[in-house]
């Protein structure tokens, strides 16, 4: 296939969108459709060089998979050593599984299926994850897998009209999954909400392999009113949007018509030499932006990024996205498979000690689990189980505390007083969501129905703890939303004993930093304000 300096250019523009969409997502909140355009793309050009190579009849499965493995993995395997070794440094001790975890996902490109779960309970969000940018090239392999089947054993006459059906097919359930479940999160991450946007590429490269040109003038208007398009989508979706589905198919239709749009001034422009370049460059731009920006959120453990620090943020990811593109990448393209293996398999090695070392590296900023994550009571915290707390002598022992996290983080404050005050209670609690008869499952969103599930479990052996005691104490993030967690209190009051008294209780007050973190001690060493 003829090389093309105008999808270079594109590239760099799906490069910035996503960039400027992390540095501060306020800027431009729909920035994230730059993924899409790489998809596209993807799709257009990976089918042009199989159906050209299995019209000449010298595709090879092997050889195919082997170009890949070069051009992706090389970069991929050394921004994952370098950010692990980095992440070590950075990360608390308690927080280093999550990633050792992320790097493991992202080695094997699988980190989609790890991140479509959502922020871990307690620790680092995903906004601080510097793996979370891997995701869309575990989806963009995992797709290389599947295309080539699709592209070999079809008939090429039959090709448009089955890729077209798969693509409103799938864009059709993914998006009645969105609006079913009223949330997109594990959609988003999923190869098969994206596989409609690898094949818009693909159905035009098949069906527009000579390009569309009327006349320079319509070519200059229909390419403009793409580009318009494309960017007013960046401008207008947002994380709020039911997206991908239906209405990722704006961003993927407009790029694909750009890429099929011949002699016109915006692929003239987006040719030049300054865009193909930043186009050349933006694979290993994408790689190396995200990890800058998502360690110094975890460090600060504030996602707004300063001026200085944005400006840091520009020089190093285009610093590092250089020496990457010059020494890594066109290196290995030009070496054959083996030193590939040698290389990835020695780089493996290298991975595994540094994740399995990397608590070691984090030993300086080891700080008692006390001061980091719940650890007191957590015995009776979403296990069958009981566990007595406050003054365990004293006669007045009828008391049961109940509730989610925030209940099992006011244990040690209610042992105090108990211990104070001479009565004792018993506990049992629950992550997320209060094991209650009645709350509803539909009330909680993907990343929150485990907590849900695994709560239910408990619901009959909460309620026996309840009929034992006298006074019911219960604590949780929240008694009005959902309004299933307050319906089902409002039972629980009603069902009570004549003997039995429930006291509700607010939950102590949220702060927007974590203290632990940004001091990086549990004794105070810093001039930060937190």
């Amino acid at each position: 296939m003829q090389f093309r300096n105008d999808i270079q250019g594109i590239r760099a523009l799906a490069f910035f969108l996503v960039f400027i969409f992390h540095l501060n997502y306020t800027w431009l909140q729909g920035g994230f459709i730059g993924v899409d355009v790489f998809f596209v793309i993807s799709g257009y050009l990976m089918t042009s060089i199989i159906i050209d190579q299995k019209d000449r009849k010298i595709f090879s499965f092997s050889g195919f998979y082997w170009k890949r493995l070069k051009r992706i993995f090389p970069a991929y395997l050394a921004l994952i050593i370098i950010v692990t070794l980095a992440g070590s440094f950075v990360y608390l001790r308690r927080d280093i599984w999550t990633l050792q975890k992320s790097a493991g996902a992202s080695v094997v490109f699988l980190s989609n299926l790890l991140f479509s779960r959502g922020d871990s309970y307690f620790g680092a969000q995903l906004n601080e994850n510097p793996f979370l940018h891997t995701w869309s090239l575990a989806i963009e392999m995992q797709f290389y897998l599947l295309l080539p089947l699709l592209l070999i054993w079809i008939k090429k006459q039959y090709l448009p009209t089955v890729i077209l059906f798969l693509t409103i097919t799938i864009t059709l359930y993914i998006s009645t999954l969105i609006s079913l479940k009223n949330n997109s999160s594990s959609e988003y991450f999923s190869l098969l909400s994206r596989v409609p946007e690898f094949l818009t590429g693909g159905f035009y490269s098949l069906c527009f392999k000579r390009r569309i040109n009327f006349n320079k003038c319509y070519n200059n208007l229909f390419a403009s009113l793409n580009l318009i398009i494309l960017i007013l989508s960046a401008v207008f979706i947002s994380k709020d949007s039911f997206f991908p589905g239906i209405l990722a198919l704006v961003p993927a239709i407009t790029t694909a018509n750009l890429l099929v749009t011949d002699n016109n001034f915006v692929s003239d422009f987006l040719g030049k030499r300054i865009p193909a370049y930043l186009g050349e460059l933006s694979y290993s731009l994408y790689l190396w932006h995200w990890p800058i920006i998502a360690l110094i959120r975890y460090y600060n453990d504030e996602y707004f990024l300063n001026v200085k620090e944005t400006i840091f943020v520009c020089i190093l990811t285009f610093v590092l996205a250089w020496f990457s593109y010059r020494f890594i990448e066109n290196f290995f393209r030009k070496k054959n498979n083996k030193i590939l293996i040698y290389s990835s398999f020695s780089g493996g090695i290298i991975l595994t000690f540094i994740a399995f070392y990397a608590p070691k590296l984090a030993a300086p900023y080891q700080i008692p689990d006390t001061y980091t994550s719940p650890s007191f009571g957590v015995y009776s915290h979403n296990k069958k189980a009981i566990e007595t707390f406050g003054d365990k002598t004293s006669e007045n022992k009828d008391i049961l505390l109940i509730g989610d996290s925030h209940a099992l983080t006011i244990k040690p404050f209610l042992d105090y007083i108990g211990k104070r005050n001479h009565f004792s209670f018993s506990t049992v609690t629950t992550d997320g969501v209060p094991a209650l008869k009645g709350v509803r499952r539909e009330d909680y969103n993907h990343n929150e129905v485990k907590f849900y599930d695994a709560s239910q479990e408990l619901v009959e052996f909460t309620l026996q703890n309840i009929r034992k005691n006298k006074i019911i104490l219960i604590n949780c993030s929240s008694f009005i939303e959902p309004m299933s967690v307050y319906e089902s209190v409002e039972k629980l009051a009603a069902s009570l004993k004549p003997d039995q008294k429930l006291i509700v209780f607010n939950t102590f007050p949220f702060i927007d930093r974590d203290p632990v973190k940004i001091n990086r001690d549990y004794i105070r060493r810093t001039s930060k304000r937190i």
